[in-house]
């Protein structure tokens, strides 16, 4: 058995080309050459850049509505670290959709969003109360739609600040 015989490719070879590195000329059967034109890729913010002054909105935007009172023990005078925006279907539970609807999003104390998780039994049972059975429904029936989340932000954004500016 001879060793060596096979050839070792080279860094640059296992590299993915880069979209604009499309101009060579590639050849198809009966001597056809077609030039490939660059890509031209549009330039997009991060997403979590756009996540996080989303989330600034919504705290924003729930401070403003429901004051500084925690949603599911009562607490008032929520201020500085203390004053948490929660969800109700949790973040990791909920798709793109529901992540930052107001519908989702009341204001907590630390001790309620952190320590227990958000206190979801209480946050349902007030929900419910408050609100009436038909919105929870809605919720977890909302939960389950499918969105393109960089679009559904951008939209969001827009629509958030407008409400900001009305006010």
């Amino acid at each position: 058995m001879k060793r060596g015989t096979f050839k070792k490719k080279s860094f640059s070879e296992y590299k993915p080309m880069k979209r604009t590195q499309l101009k060579k000329v590639s050849t198809l059967k009966g001597g056809v050459s077609l030039k490939k034109s660059p890509l031209k890729k549009v330039s997009k913010q991060p997403i979590s850049k756009i996540r996080k002054k989303l989330w600034e909105l919504c705290k924003q935007l729930i401070r403003e509505k429901y004051g500084n009172t925690c949603y599911t023990c009562g607490k008032s005078g929520l201020s500085g670290s203390n004053w948490h925006t929660g969800h109700f279907i949790p973040d990791a539970a909920s798709g793109a959709y529901i992540r930052y609807d107001l519908r989702n999003l009341r204001p907590q104390c630390y001790n309620c969003n952190v320590n227990h998780g958000g206190a979801g039994a209480e946050y349902y049972r007030r929900m419910v109360e408050r609100e009436g059975q038909k919105y929870v429904d809605k919720l977890f029936e909302d939960k389950n739609k499918i969105v393109n989340a960089y679009d559904h932000y951008i939209m969001l954004i827009d629509k958030y600040t407008n409400m900001l500016s009305n006010d």
